[in-house]
């Protein structure tokens, strides 16, 4: 990782007048500084590699956390698990039918989500299993 003031170098300067003239990039050779500056102001571990071929910054996401007690967001959630989740979150109430309506997927599928879902820790039931007519 470096640190300190390093020159920048325009390797193709043809790119770099066409992504400044169409407002791609304010300046050359300060997205360093500021990737630092923001990085450090909002808390985020990052790192800096740099080889023959160019440069990668890596951020570091912390680990996130459910709203519910004790439950770590699992990143394995599919998007229909994602979906269904979303919804209860909004209206918890809502029924398999209604959820199938809103994402586009058959009660089944619905169903099978949620399973998941309490499988996983994410909801759980609460009053009657016996869904209304």
């Amino acid at each position: 990782m470096r640190f300190g003031n390093y020159e920048s170098v325009i390797r193709n300067t043809t790119i770099a007048k066409i992504l400044y003239l169409n407002k791609s990039i304010e300046q050359f050779g300060s997205g360093f500084k500021r990737i630092n500056s923001l990085c450090k102001d909002a808390r985020i571990r990052f790192s800096y590699e740099s080889d023959e071929l160019g440069f990668k910054f890596t951020l570091y996401r912390p680990q996130r956390q459910s709203d519910i007690p004790s439950v770590t967001l699992d990143v394995t959630l599919n998007g229909t698990e994602m979906a269904v989740l979303a919804i209860l979150k909004q209206k918890p109430d809502s029924s398999r039918g209604e959820i199938a309506d809103k994402i586009s997927k058959t009660v089944r599928t619905v169903q099978r989500a949620l399973d998941s879902l309490r499988d996983k820790g994410y909801i759980q039931r609460v009053g009657s299993k016996q869904e209304p007519r």
